[in-house]
This record gives C-alpha cells, sequence and structure tokens, in this order.
C-alpha cells in the first residue's frame, strides 16, 4: 500500500452519518454525496458530476438541484426517468465534468442489475478491476483539468477472503493511469479517497 494512502488515512476527515440508508443492500451514506458536491464547488470545478454506477433510483438528484449542480447518472438496471441506461464500462458521460462519484456494485456481491453485463455480474477480481479501469478511462477524457473523483470503497469479505476496495481504486485510479490522490474521507464501513486528474 502506498505510504501517500496511509499517511491521509491517518488525518482522514471523519463525515457525519444522519442514517436514512442501508449499508445491507450496499448503500452509502448520503452525507458523502453531499460533501462532494461542496467539493467540486469549493474547488471551482465545473458544477457537473457523473454517476456512472447510479442505483437507478435518481436518489442524488434532489440534491444536486438544489445547489445547481447537474447530476448525469448511469445504470443498467431499472431506472427512474432521470438516469439514463448506460453502460458506463463502454461509454462516458460526453460532456466535460467537474466530478465523478464512483459507487460501483461491490464485487462478489449479487448483482444490483438485472442486465448481464452489469460489473456486479463479473465473477474474478481481474474482470472487475479491468471493467472498472474502463471506466476510469472515460472518466479522464471528461473531467476538467484538475477535476476530482469520489471512490467509495469498503472492506469486507467474499467467501472468506477479504476485499479492500479501498486499495483496488488505488490502482484504478493510479498516477500512470493520470490521477493523483487528495484527501481521503471516512464513513464507516466506507473510506472515500479523492482523486484529482493530473494535468
Amino acid at each position: 500500500m502506498i505510504p501517500e494512502y496511509l499517511n491521509l488515512r491517518r488525518v482522514a476527515t471523519v463525515l457525519r452519518d444522519n442514517g436514512g440508508y442501508d449499508l445491507g443492500r450496499a448503500e452509502m451514506n448520503p452525507v458523502i454525496f453531499e460533501e462532494f458536491i461542496g467539493y467540486v464547488l469549493d474547488n471551482d470545478l465545473p458544477p457537473v458530476i457523473w454517476e456512472p454506477f447510479s442505483s437507478g433510483i435518481g436518489r442524488f438528484h434532489d440534491m444536486a438541484d438544489e445547489v445547481g449542480v447537474q447530476l448525469i447518472a448511469h445504470t443498467l438496471g431499472p431506472h427512474d426517468a432521470r438516469v439514463l441506461v448506460e453502460d458506463s464500462t463502454e461509454r462516458g458521460p460526453e460532456c466535460q465534468i467537474g466530478g465523478m462519484l464512483f459507487h460501483p456494485t461491490y464485487y462478489g456481491s449479487p448483482p444490483l442489475a438485472s442486465v448481464g453485463r452489469a460489473v456486479g455480474h463479473l465473477s474474478t477480481k481481474d474482470d472487475y478491476i479491468k471493467a472498472l479501469k474502463k471506466t476510469a478511462d472515460f472518466t479522464r477524457l471528461s473531467l476538467s483539468d484538475d477535476g476530482a473523483v469520489c471512490a467509495i470503497g469498503r472492506d469486507y469479505r467474499v467467501s472468506g477472503e477479504r476485499v479492500r476496495l479501498d486499495e483496488w481504486y488505488l490502482d484504478v485510479f493510479s498516477r500512470e493511469r493520470g490521477f493523483n490522490l487528495a484527501e481521503v474521507w471516512m464513513s464507516e464501513p466506507d473510506v472515500v479517497l479523492i482523486f484529482r486528474k493530473i494535468q
């Protein structure tokens, strides 16, 4: 594990928890998205955020609309009218974005989408990471200069094997791939990694 990450994790901001979400359904603390909106706006990034792996229910659109941020959400499963049916491992947002919320279906968990090509259906770690790297490549192409990625990683077990999504995301959004780790936030049981695009 890279020392930079360990150092940032030691001084990580701990986010508040207002509840209203279900960890058993792999939902994240909504405060993470609220804080990320603030991060994008505070850093004068374009007020457009891409959510490539939306749950399909448009849960963050109201929050974004309240502060004048455009949220582009993609899904492969059932959705409401505000969420687009797109495969984010094959196509990006096709516009400039200031940020990207990265919260894909967790490896080894029951797929949330009923479509066979969803990342949740991938059976090996290598295939899973390869698919996520495709989405990261689309993100880099669409991100504004110094744009931000908010990647939510969880530490859990699949068939007795420990999965550290935070460590996997350090590979998906590595410096060699055009990203720099800027901050770490904590929202148990999740670790939030904030990456910035290298200009």
